[in-house]
This record gives structure tokens, sequence and C-alpha cells, in this order.
């Protein structure tokens, strides 16, 4: 699903629908502290994880590491700053 898909989904909601909480449905839990947010930086991985991490966090760990000689370029770019996400809060 794409933000624009979001937009359209929730346009069709009534107002009673939009004022509930937003639930993620997984298999055996229902994700209800949900926020909306945008990456204040871009967001790397290394091509071998799935998790990422954010350009400042990512720029340490390659800084002076043979195993990254050409820094953050052999990293992974997944998320562009600015980019909208919704996140659980723990």
């Amino acid at each position: 699903m794409n933000w624009k898909e979001m937009k359209e989904f929730c346009e069709k909601l009534n107002e009673n629908q939009l004022s509930k909480n937003v639930v993620l449905w997984r298999e055996d839990e229902a994700i209800t502290d949900i926020h909306p947010m945008q990456l204040e930086e871009d967001h790397y991985r290394e091509h071998d994880s799935i998790y990422c991490m954010p350009e400042s966090e990512a720029r340490e760990i390659v800084k002076g590491e043979p195993e990254y000689p050409n820094g953050l370029s052999d990293m992974k770019k997944v998320y562009e700053k600015g980019h909208p996400i919704l996140w659980e809060k723990f």
C-alpha cells in the first residue's frame, strides 16, 4: 500500500470511523499505539540485513572500517529523508 491508497481508503470512512484509533492487525495481535512521522534523515541497511538505520548511525559504522572500503556507498539506501512512516510506540 502506498500513501495515496491510504488517503483514498480514509476518504471513504465516515466521521465516526475516522475518530477511532488506528489498528494494525497482525496474526495474533492488534497494534494500537501507532504514530505518524516523517524520517528526519536518509535510512540505510547493510546488504545482508533486514534492519535499517539512520544515515548518521550508518556513517559511524562505515567510518574507517575495511569491510566498507567505499564508505556509505557499501550500504543500501532504503528510505529517503522525509519519507512518511507509521511507527509503533513501545
